[in-house]
This record gives C-alpha cells, sequence and structure tokens, in this order.
C-alpha cells in the first residue's frame, strides 16, 4: 500500500528526481527541457480553459504510481493569485508551512483528483510547476 501524499524536503526532492530518471540542472530543478516529453505550451486566458488544459494534460498521469507537483515560482503575477486558498487547501493535507518552505508535493495513483486540483490551483494562479513521474524507459 502506498502511502498518502507527502511534501518532499529541499534535500529529498534532487533525489527523487534522480531516482526517477530526471537530469538536474544547476538550481537542482529537473532539467525537463532537455527531454522529448517536456512540453511547453501558453497558458489560455480564462479559468475554465486552465482547467481543461490541466484535466486534459494530466489524463496522461492518471496510471502512475507517484507524481510529483513541485510548484517552482510564484509571485510573480500577484494580481492573478490568491495564496490564501492555496495555503487553506493544503491545511486540509495536514500542510502548514508556507510554500516557501513546503512547496513540492508527492501524490500516489489513488490520489489523482488531489493531483489535478493540485495543479489546476497552480494554473490558475500563473505559477510555474513541474509534474513529473516515472520517466519511462523504451
Amino acid at each position: 500500500m502506498l502511502l498518502p501524499m507527502r511534501v518532499l524536503t529541499e534535500q529529498e526532492c534532487p533525489e527523487w528526481c534522480l531516482a526517477n530518471g530526471f537530469d538536474l540542472d544547476q538550481f537542482d530543478h529537473p532539467a525537463v527541457m532537455k527531454t522529448t516529453q517536456a512540453e511547453l505550451f501558453r497558458i489560455p486566458e480564462g479559468a475554465g480553459r486552465r482547467i481543461a488544459l490541466v484535466s486534459n494534460h494530466l489524463g496522461w498521469f492518471r496510471d502512475a504510481d507517484r507524481v510529483l507537483v513541485w510548484i517552482a515560482e510564484w509571485g510573480v503575477w500577484r494580481s492573478s493569485e490568491r495564496p490564501h486558498i492555496f495555503d487553506r487547501f493544503r491545511q486540509a493535507y495536514g500542510v502548514h508551512e508556507p510554500l516557501t518552505k513546503k512547496c513540492r508535493h508527492l501524490f500516489t495513483a489513488d490520489e489523482f483528483e488531489d493531483t489535478v486540483s493540485f495543479v489546476s490551483l497552480a494554473v490558475l494562479f500563473l505559477w510555474d510547476c513541474y509534474v513529473l513521474t516515472r520517466r519511462r524507459r523504451l
């Protein structure tokens, strides 16, 4: 049985990335732009279109045993974000530390809807985030 969502520490996260097939850049972030599996896209205008974008893209992660949602940057577009909503949402998961200290969330396969919800809030608030799972090797 997999343990429920937990927050990885700053030290655990790079270890998880390396163990799951992701190289790291000079900032210890996943060097996903070097892979063919990374996708860049424009964030659409409108909340409905943003939610649809998340739902469509995260369908690829539905069967993953673990999914890492790493909120990498926030506070750039302050008029578009409501960090209080995210803080209260995370409190329901037992996470009481601020995003500045705990920004790496590891979900189990049974928590797919939770994963979608975390990523949806990040996209709605125009935050940068990585969504990673173990890389499949061919």
